[in-house]
């Protein structure tokens, strides 16, 4: 028998002076007191504050009202998804928790943790300070987290190995210093990991090589390109602009199957010569990486963006090459 499941979103109403009201049908207590908590940590000097009712509404569109804000303040984008069906206790659970760009000035909430059924969280760009809570291991549906933009700082917590349903990891534009913990290469089912825009030091871990799954790396670290990465076999996105990490560029990356966007820039290494693989790329950038001798066929065949400046190529255009969005 097929279940018709009903899903909910929050209502959400957000002000500088008054609060947020969310309104549906029957949230489960438990995840309504982890609301106002939640509305107060992440809210220190008092100027957003948060009120939730317990109830969510049925539909699909989150109504957000904004009452009054600060001058030029532009309103940020909240939705809280809940699921009125996930379980046979008459209540209705949180899902998905977002509040993006709205400035918001507290710590990451360890109160979150109580919205058990929470699949996915995103605070991007706030002005969020601390780091992850440890609480949130505990959340055995987690898949997704966006943490960009905001003023995270000390080591990545070595804890993150616990979250082993996470898929999608943007710690992107913070403040994190020290290494890569090792215990990333614990996410087995990792698709996308953003490192980028940190104060991070030292090489990728080799644990990472575990992660069979990967499909979108950026990061900015130094030491060498890991050898490792070549193995990702699902990797469709590579990204590395300006990362401190040194050439030489493994081969064994550009022969890739799936890998259609590869990104390589200002990339100090040896000389060396681009390899000709017939694999079908939507976009290839090797700028400044020291390539040299003649640009290959194939790569005269990739479909949007072919930038291989800064480089010490000979040769000639080929008069057949297709027309592309950028060459």
């Amino acid at each position: 028998m097929l279940m018709m499941l009903q899903l909910c979103q929050v209502m959400v109403m957000i002000s500088f002076s008054s609060s947020i009201t969310l309104l549906a049908s029957e949230l489960h207590p438990g995840e309504v007191e982890a609301l106002k908590q939640i509305g107060k940590t992440v809210n220190e000097d008092g100027q957003l504050s948060l009120n939730f009712v317990d109830s969510c509404q049925s539909g699909r569109v989150v109504d957000t009202e904004l009452t009054s804000a600060p001058p030029n303040f532009e309103e940020g984008n909240s939705t809280i998804d809940c699921n009125c069906n996930i379980t046979d206790d008459n209540y209705c659970h949180i899902t998905s928790f977002q509040l993006e760009d709205y400035g918001l000035p507290g710590r990451l909430p360890p109160e979150l943790a109580n919205l058990t059924y929470v699949e996915k969280i995103e605070f991007t760009r706030n002005y969020l300070y601390g780091t992850i809570p440890v609480e949130w291991a505990s959340m055995k549906n987690l898949s997704s987290m966006s943490l960009t933009a905001n003023r995270l700082s000390g080591n990545i917590p070595a804890h993150l190995g616990s979250f082993t349903a996470l898929t999608y990891l943007s710690l992107e534009s913070n403040q994190f210093s020290g290494v890569v913990p090792p215990e990333l290469g614990q996410l087995a089912n990792l698709k996308t990991l953003i490192l980028s825009g940190n104060k991070l030091v030292g090489t990728l871990p080799e644990a990472l090589a575990q992660i069979k799954t990967m499909k979108d790396f950026d990061n900015n670290l130094n030491g060498t390109v890991p050898q490792f990465i070549g193995n990702w076999t699902q990797l469709q996105k590579l990204e590395l602009y300006a990362t401190g990490l040194q050439g030489p560029i493994p081969l064994e990356i550009f022969h890739l199957e799936k890998l259609s966007d590869l990104r390589i820039a200002d990339m100090p290494g040896p000389e060396f010569q681009l390899p000709n693989v017939p694999i079908k790329r939507e976009n290839l950038v090797l700028r400044n990486i020291n390539l040299n001798g003649t640009i290959p066929e194939d790569a005269w065949k990739v479909e949007t963006t072919l930038d291989l400046t800064f480089n010490k190529l000979v040769g000639e255009i080929p008069p057949n090459t297709i027309q592309r969005q950028f060459t």
